[in-house]
């Protein structure tokens, strides 16, 4: 993949894996030669710099000579920058209007998946598509009921967030009716998956999910964090947050991994103010606690507060953004920051991916680098708004490449 960057081209190999934006601060100076950078990207990448200094910086000053928490230190301040890099398709079929679309939230009363489908019929309708939007109802039943409901309507191409694996035979179905099924957190990880018939998914890396949120306790702490990690084991997407959560933060030698929770997210209602009260009388304060899903604090705040616990003495990082992990960070009401996903882009990629199997091409595969919203940061990217908006020009960029006005 290339990145639309004034011309230029920048990656930069973070921890064995590829993160783009940490390009705006490894190549200013003389590395910038070097690399052969325009002048105008040179520049563009100092500014960015600049403001990233003054953004997020460690809690605690790093006085540990270790390397993972320096490596932590820069990834995290690279993951608090603007987005502005454009790293998606620059070239695609052109769409067929008219074409027939389906849309399924895997439950239309969850706020995010809802949106989803909204995003989706936006996208969708820009190119002169019909759309239609079902409900999965949020259980396994409502999917199938849903699903089948879709492929009755013989559309082009079906798009939904329901659990892909669930869905395999339906999928196989909808294939063999030349129906292309494509999933927005409908598996584990981005791109196809064959094995469930699924032509493309959108989602965030969950490997780098997890790692970021361990490298932002590792980082902010000084490399001294005591922790909690707290996953839903029924879900693989979290399993393999929690995973990568646990292989980072061991590396770092002076954090100490306290417990490694599995806990339903349908029962956090229940369970939670029981696990934040048991953890409070086990390990007293200063400890932080990392998760899956933002959800899980909705509960477990009030539990720390009721124990008196103010908002210093237990840190919380999360994932998802939700709106109100987004009002805890900005009031400063325990949580510190989340891994939010870019709700409005997930669609337009998902859109680009169903006109590109219209067209009888391939996904175009790709995902959006990971980003962490923190108090320092809450403003820009989308944070005004309670949302995760990478200023790419994602809309824009898809409209060029549509065509569309």
């Amino acid at each position: 993949l290339t990145a639309k960057h004034g011309g230029s081209i920048a990656m930069v190999e973070l921890r064995s894996r590829i993160f783009p934006i940490a390009a705006t601060i490894v190549l200013v100076g003389s590395s910038v030669g070097a690399l052969g950078l325009t002048a105008a990207a040179a520049e563009e990448s100092e500014e960015m710099s600049e403001a990233v200094a003054s953004a997020w910086q460690p809690r605690i000053a790093d006085e540990s000579n270790d390397p993972v928490v320096a490596e932590a230190i820069t990834n995290t301040i690279a993951r608090t920058a603007p987005q502005t890099i454009w790293y998606g398709p620059t070239t695609g079929p052109q769409p067929e209007p008219g074409t027939k679309l389906v849309c399924m939230a895997a439950n239309a009363q969850n706020a995010i998946e809802r949106l989803w489908c909204d995003e989706v019929k936006n996208a969708a309708e820009l190119v002169g598509w019909d759309v239609t939007i079902i409900d999965g109802k949020g259980t396994a039943q409502g999917w199938t009921q849903g699903l089948t409901q879709a492929i009755a309507l013989k559309p082009k191409v079906i798009i939904y967030s329901a659990d892909a694996a669930t869905l395999k035979d339906l999928n196989k179905q909808a294939t063999e009716q030349g129906i292309t099924v494509i999933g927005i957190h409908a598996a584990g990880t981005p791109g196809p998956h064959p094995e469930s018939y699924l032509f493309s998914n959108m989602t965030s890396d969950p490997q780098e999910i997890g790692g970021a949120e361990a490298e932002y306790i590792i980082a902010d702490s000084g490399g001294t964090a005591k922790a909690i990690i707290l996953y839903d084991s029924a879900f693989e997407i979290a399993r393999m947050k929690a995973e990568a959560m646990k292989d980072t933060f061991e590396q770092c030698s002076g954090c100490e991994l306290l417990d490694y929770v599995a806990s339903p997210i349908a029962e956090m209602t229940s369970r939670m103010p029981q696990e934040f009260s048991n953890w409070a009388a086990q390990y007293g304060k200063d400890w932080y606690v990392m998760t899956i899903y933002d959800g899980y604090y909705d509960f477990g705040v009030p539990a720390l507060e009721t124990v008196g616990y103010g908002p210093q003495d237990v840190l919380l990082v999360g994932s998802d953004g939700t709106q109100a992990a987004y009002d805890r960070i900005r009031s400063g009401k325990f949580q510190v920051a989340t891994v939010p996903e870019p709700a409005q882009q997930l669609a337009l990629m998902a859109v680009d991916d169903a006109i590109r199997a219209a067209a009888g091409e391939p996904p175009a595969g790709w995902t959006q680098p990971v980003f962490l919203h923190v108090k320092e940061n809450i403003d820009i990217e989308g944070g005004d708004q309670d949302q995760f908006y990478p200023s790419n020009d994602a809309l824009e960029n898809y409209k060029e490449l549509w065509g569309v006005e």
